[in-house]
């Protein structure tokens, strides 16, 4: 793994990947340019993943979508939603997917937020308050106590009571591919990655799933695979697509936008390339939160419970993924797949205001 800069090791992981039902419509301008006629609208359907590290006997969760009742969040966050959703449903928990699957919420020894977003950070009060709860660089300084204690607070105040919290520091020196990398059990077998620029503290997993093929969780890193493919490394196939100027060169880039979801664009860019340099291996499997291929066609926690993504390879899973991202596009002057989800639902039907 020399050319990647990924340490070696025997030691693996048991990856589980769950659709967290949090599905979205957003408007793409928000997230990317350029915004071409039939694509103005992203599809972000949003999984997680279960990670098991056996020898341990520890379970970790690696981000949980969308808090079920979402009208309940701060009033910062419920406000801006509809301004940037225009189709939104979240149809249960994580904690009650993992339930569903037999998983004894006392044995999730940790829940990892990618970032703090509302869309990641689920409900962890529906997790025993003995499951510590981690998260990025400069989280504290930014995001405590939250609300109310801070009537502007971006993050339930609840959240944190009574609850392990831990905050990641990457100043030991490890390293996978160009990304500053902190060892979670120890043994190489898991790591979290500094991956700024989308907001503070966002990190990204890095599962090692055999000893020499690994799983790269996104999060937010980016929010569709046309920002890092195609890439020198993974040319499009076929003949060049009607949106795409290049064999070689990612569909989009970061917005420049006002009101774009990515706090410092340059960090953003500058991360994603370091993710795309890591996706043109044929041993890493890159999933980034929102990609709606991932449940086209990878198998999940939610239907079948005890299959796993450890054999990605030898089971083809990233051909499958690979290009799935096109089917979104719009094809000879009509539109890519249907919405998600149309209108923003509330307890079982579509509203107009979340107050």
């Amino acid at each position: 793994m020399a050319n990647l800069k990924i340490p070696e090791s025997s030691s693996t992981v048991r990856v589980r990947m769950f659709d967290t039902t949090t599905n979205m419509v957003v408007n793409a301008g928000m997230f990317l340019e350029p915004v071409v006629p039939g694509h103005e609208n992203l599809n972000l359907s949003t999984v997680g993943f279960l990670i098991e590290h056996e020898s341990l006997g520890k379970k970790v969760v690696f981000d949980l979508g969308a808090k079920k009742d979402f009208w309940n969040l701060v009033p910062f966050t419920r406000d801006r939603i509809p301004n940037v959703c225009s189709g939104l449903k979240v149809d249960q928990n994580a904690s009650e997917i993992l339930q569903n699957a037999d998983i004894d919420l006392n044995s999730i020894t940790s829940v990892i937020w990618s970032h703090m977003h509302w869309d990641h950070c689920g409900d962890v009060n529906t997790f025993p308050v003995t499951t510590e709860l981690v998260v990025g660089p400069d989280f504290m300084n930014n995001f405590l106590p939250g609300y109310p204690s801070d009537p502007d607070g971006k993050l339930l105040e609840q959240w944190f009571e009574d609850r392990p919290l831990r905050e990641i520091s990457f100043l030991s020196g490890h390293q996978v591919g160009d990304f500053p990398a902190f060892d979670f059990f120890g043994d190489g077998s898991f790591y979290l990655l500094d991956a700024p620029g989308h907001c503070v503290g966002h990190v990204c997993g890095f599962a090692r799933t055999t000893p020499d093929t690994f799983i790269f969780m996104g999060g937010d890193i980016c929010h569709f695979p046309g920002y890092f493919r195609p890439s020198p490394s993974l040319p499009l196939p076929g003949p060049l697509s009607e949106h795409a100027s290049s064999k070689t060169s990612p569909f989009y880039i970061v917005t420049r936008n006002e009101q774009s979801v990515y706090a410092d664009r340059e960090r953003s860019i500058d991360s994603i390339k370091k993710m795309e340099a890591l996706d043109g291996s044929l041993n890493v499997l890159v999933c980034i939160a929102h990609d709606p291929s991932l449940l086209h066609n990878l198998p999940v926690l939610n239907k079948t419970p005890s299959e796993d993504l450890n054999e990605w390879k030898a089971r083809g899973f990233k051909e499958k993924c690979l290009w799935g991202f096109l089917d979104e596009l719009p094809k000879n002057g009509q539109p890519g797949r249907k919405p998600l989800v149309e209108g923003i639902w509330k307890e079982g039907r579509v509203v107009n205001s979340l107050s």
